[in-house]
């Protein structure tokens, strides 16, 4: 990592580096200074595809609420939880529960889309032909306040979305509206992900609880809170970094989408979630998986290549979500729950 690099100890895991800066980009969004964050932000894109960011404009409260009701799920009964699965078996809908060989839970994952369903998205401008996109979310309901407190959140950082999208178009030295036409009606989805104490000591360190992975998207948008920093990134040297929790900051890291698009100038980076060393530590994040418009194509912008042309082919947003599914389950196996979700990519995999 340079002159800067500090020695991985002895797990892989490597503290104190600035490999994943804090960057203020409150004169960007007020318009007062548009050159020195996305400046900022091109540097992190290029060297690691991980950076925080604050001055972003998310009011605490929507955070608060949206812990507190995740909070109240994870305590409700397990047979109400498992009501919460996709009715199709979408593995992004609903409630995944991540059960360990010893049959603990090591995480409960409500994901939702930006649409509840085909008809809602095709009410907001989405093609008919590509609207069964939006599978049906699933809200549990009986935890009373959790739909809206997730929908108020959701709804601001699909803005932010857009916000950072002109951002990274003047980091591309592109016009700031660059993207907008591309976006709207986004096909963003939000993830609420919660870790409970383990209640006993490891096994082993580090233990891993949700596999290294790129995300798939243009970029993702996360909050965390908890007892230790349990999310890592990984170097193109393999050493592992954890990721600082600081509460005024929002993570931001390139998904596979955005690697494209910029043709590998930014990569997505691998990441993993590991178990906290303490045998009650716990964390949740909140995360927003941005995605442009279902029906925009991704191909490299032609500012990144020379004759060499590009290393990416053009795909849609619509298509690389099914190839992003199938590879994802395809590498981690263990993920899978229920039949619904076995016959969903059974079905897929014959597409």
């Amino acid at each position: 990592m340079g002159d800067n690099e500090t020695p991985a100890s002895d797990d892989g895991v490597v503290v104190g580096t600035p490999l994943i800066p804090v960057i203020d980009i409150t004169s960007f969004l007020d318009g007062t200074d548009l050159v020195t964050a996305p400046e900022q932000v091109n540097t992190a894109a290029v060297h690691s595809g991980f950076f925080q960011i604050v001055g972003h404009g998310i009011p605490i409260e929507k955070l608060d609420a949206v812990y507190s009701k995740s909070i109240q799920l994870a305590q409700m009964p397990q047979d109400y939880r498992d009501s919460l699965v996709s009715p199709v078996g979408h593995p992004y809908r609903g409630l995944t529960t991540n059960i360990d060989k010893a049959g603990q839970v090591r995480s409960l994952r409500m994901h939702a889309s930006h649409f509840d369903n085909s008809a809602h998205a095709e009410a907001a401008g989405v093609p008919a032909a590509y609207s069964d996109f939006f599978s049906p979310n699933v809200w549990p309901e009986e935890v009373v306040g959790y739909h809206e407190a997730v929908r108020d959140l959701f709804e601001a950082t699909q803005q932010l979305g857009a916000s950072m999208m002109k951002l990274f178009a003047v980091a591309l030295s592109l016009p700031d509206d660059y993207f907008d036409a591309l976006i709207e009606p986004n096909a963003s989805s939000c993830s609420i992900n919660y870790y409970p104490a383990r209640h006993a000591p490891l096994t082993e360190h580090p233990t891993v609880i949700f596999d290294e992975h790129f995300d798939g998207g243009t970029l993702t948008i996360l909050h965390q809170r908890g007892t230790y920093e349990g999310l890592q990134i990984r170097d193109l040297e393999g050493n592992w970094f954890p990721v600082p929790v600081i509460d005024e900051a929002l993570v931001i890291n390139m998904g596979e989408l955005m690697m494209r698009w910029t043709n590998g100038l930014w990569p997505a980076t691998r990441h993993r979630v590991v178990a906290s060393e303490d045998p009650e530590g716990h964390r949740t994040t909140l995360t927003t998986f941005h995605l442009p418009a279902v029906d925009t194509v991704i191909e490299p912008l032609k500012t990144t290549y020379g004759s060499e042309g590009p290393q990416f082919d053009p795909v849609s947003v619509y298509d690389w979500e099914q190839r992003f599914i199938k590879k994802t389950y395809a590498e981690r196996k263990h993920l899978v729950t229920g039949d619904a979700t076995e016959a969903y990519l059974e079905k897929l995999n014959q597409q």
